[in-house]
């Protein structure tokens, strides 16, 4: 049975275009950090050094059985992307695009073992002589209360949804726990034209 977290996560994803209060569960996570315009070809580096190892823990995966879990394959879960602005800027009390800081992410299903993706990242850091790719970590993210909402459009037309993110936790007493933001990328902006773009926009909140 494969699984698709597209499909599969309706718990944890979102993905309709009204706000709705969830708990992302604890995972792990590839993950690789950077700064700056994501209009830029750095920015395209860091997702493929992420998918250079996604695809080979799918691929060890799916050819180490018997499996503990009656998953036999998965699709790679979709990235994922932290995003918060300098410390710089927040001093400087303005900002653009290349304040940006960033935390790319692609999810290992619960059901692969750690120890099989530890050694998958390992050896194909040692194979290689980029220098991104050897910044790609494991990370552990703990359970947290998030409230999401589909975007679709433009990156650079997101305010429109964060503005009724904002009124949904008015109305719900709760206020967010970070500044930083999440995005879910369910479209793959290289084949999709951007008045389709189907984006995930996820803030961790509180109770007031």
């Amino acid at each position: 049975m494969k699984y698709d977290l597209k499909k599969d996560g309706k718990t944890e994803l979102n993905k309709t275009r009204r706000p709705a209060l969830l708990t992302v569960p604890s995972h792990y996570y590839l993950a690789i950090t950077g700064t700056g315009d994501p209009n830029t070809v750095k920015f395209g580096d860091h997702i493929a050094a992420l998918y250079a190892i996604a695809y080979p823990i799918k691929m060890a995966y799916k050819k180490t059985p018997p499996h503990d879990s009656h998953y036999t394959d998965y699709v790679v879960p979709p990235l994922c992307g932290d995003w918060s602005i300098s410390e710089t800027a927040i001093n400087r009390g303005s900002w653009d695009k290349t304040d940006f800081v960033y935390t790319l992410r692609i999810m290992i299903p619960d059901f692969v073992p750690l120890a099989l993706a530890t050694k998958i990242l390992a050896t194909k850091q040692q194979q290689t002589e980029d220098n991104l790719l050897r910044e790609v970590t494991i990370v552990s993210l703990p359970a947290q209360e998030v409230v999401q909402m589909l975007h679709v459009g433009p990156y650079d037309e997101e305010q429109i949804t964060f503005d009724y993110l904002t009124m949904f936790l008015e109305d719900q007493q709760l206020q967010r726990t970070s500044k930083m933001h999440t995005e879910i990328y369910l479209s793959d902006a290289r084949r999709t034209a951007p008045d389709r773009l189907k984006t995930i926009l996820q803030i961790t909140v509180a109770p007031k």
